[in-house]
């Protein structure tokens, strides 16, 4: 029993240890982000209000009915004289009074103003929707960039390490020429300084990955040091197309459907504050149900029930033109609303054709870096033999390895600004 105790134990605590190696994808920071996210749930809060007041009753579409019910008591001196004579006297007399009433109210015509009222809700609702999703987009084009830039530090780490690997075999090259005597000492020094400050370069890149994890980290609502380590790819197979890009800007971007929801609200606006100026009619109607319990008099109690129903127009003559300026402000909303629907789009389409004209540059940019860097390798490879064998300096050697080092980190710039460049059209088209 105790051995398969022990055997469980460690099976788990090798589970544990491989789910604790296990690198955190780009989806995963995404979903954790989208779950904790302040501002996605801020927008879900704004969208769920939006969708609270889309009713019937909100909009003045459904008739009111209320209960009311009031009971009086009193006591006091009484005195009652009648026609015929009789005379009623008392002191401290008590006088108690229930009423009861369900009453009903119901604006059976104003110019169809419920009903602009409503559509106007369910415009804000929509709205509201399109906000939240437009705050999901955001926030994941946020986090897929934060991941990917933790990804270009971690990968200039390791471009920097290779670089270390090199300058090691060559500062052994170098200290062998010098064994054998056929080297002098200054190569071997000028080794180990630019050794040295490779090692001081990979201390540099290694305090910005940390830094640049701590800023992933704040996007997904945890600790700035929690550790974690991401896959170390960057897929750059994106082909964006520019026509289907523009269409689908216009077809699925939340900002411009918002913009479009708005501008449909505040026509409905309009509608209402229009109705306003003509009549009003309510029908109302309530049964009520009356019991007076008199100590004193002629009448001692009295009990009375019945329906009683009826109707009121009302019909705006004069308020100073306060009803027109509700109109005119509608109005103007409601341009001003159509207006930034244009601006909008002429906006979404300039940053389409810029982004696109980086994304090429960039991929150009990265496969001629790519060859580069082949160039460099194969150049190096060269340089580091013929050092070996005694046919060139060391000059060369730092020479093919300083262009290797700056090749390596163009390639690694290239391809973040590419992602970067993807990540934005795909943020502009909602294509997340």
């Amino acid at each position: 029993m105790i051995k398969k105790s022990s055997l469980f134990a460690a099976v788990f605590f090798c589970w544990n240890a491989l789910a604790a190696q296990s690198p955190l994808t780009p989806e995963e920071a995404v979903n954790l982000a989208l779950s904790q996210s302040f501002s996605v749930r801020l927008a879900q809060a704004d969208a769920d209000i939006a969708h609270r007041n889309n009713t019937a009753a909100n909009a003045g579409l459904l008739p009111v009915v209320n209960l009311a019910v009031n009971e009086t008591f009193t006591l006091s001196a009484f005195q009652q004289r009648l026609i015929n004579g009789n005379e009623f006297n008392a002191l401290g007399a008590p006088f108690n009074n229930l009423n009861g009433a369900v009453q009903a109210g119901w604006v059976v015509y104003e110019g169809g103003r419920a009903r602009f009222a409503k559509d106007r809700l369910q415009a804000l609702d929509e709205q509201a929707r399109l906000t939240l999703q437009a705050a999901v987009q955001q926030t994941t084009a946020q986090v897929l960039m934060a991941y990917y830039d933790v990804v270009r530090n971690r990968l200039q780490e390791r471009a920097t390490q290779e670089l270390i690997t090199l300058n090691e075999e060559r500062l052994r090259i170098a200290e062998a020429r010098v064994a054998s005597g056929v080297a002098a000492q200054p190569d071997v020094l000028q080794a180990r300084l630019d050794l040295n400050q490779l090692r001081a370069a990979l201390l540099q890149q290694q305090a910005a990955s940390a830094a640049s994890k701590g800023v992933l980290n704040q996007l997904l609502a945890r600790a700035p040091q929690t550790p974690f380590e991401v896959v170390l790819q960057m897929d750059v197979a994106y082909a964006p197309d520019r026509e289907r890009l523009l269409a689908r800007a216009q077809m699925e971007s939340p900002l411009i459907l918002a913009l479009q929801k708005s501008a449909e609200a505040a026509a409905r606006a309009v509608d209402e504050a229009n109705a306003l100026r003509g009549p009003r009619i309510t029908a109302n109607g309530q049964f009520v149900a009356l019991r007076t319990d008199n100590g004193a008099g002629f009448i001692r109690n009295n009990n009375q029930a019945g329906f009683a129903i009826g109707a009121s127009l009302a019909l705006p003559l004069y308020n100073g033109g306060n009803l027109k300026r509700q109109a005119d402000v509608a109005r103007i909303s409601a341009e001003q609303a159509a207006l930034r629907i244009e601006v909008q789009r002429l906006e979404l389409e300039t940053a389409i054709e810029n982004q696109l004209v980086l994304f090429r540059a960039q991929q150009q940019a990265l496969a001629l870096e790519n060859e580069n860097v082949q160039t460099a390798r194969q150049s190096l490879l060269i340089s580091t033999e013929r050092f070996r064998l005694g046919q060139s300096n060391a000059l060369e050697v730092q020479a093919a390895q300083g262009a290797l080092e700056q090749a390596l980190l163009r390639q690694n710039l290239a391809l973040f600004n590419l992602k970067m460049s993807e990540i934005q059209l795909r943020l502009l088209t909602a294509d997340f």
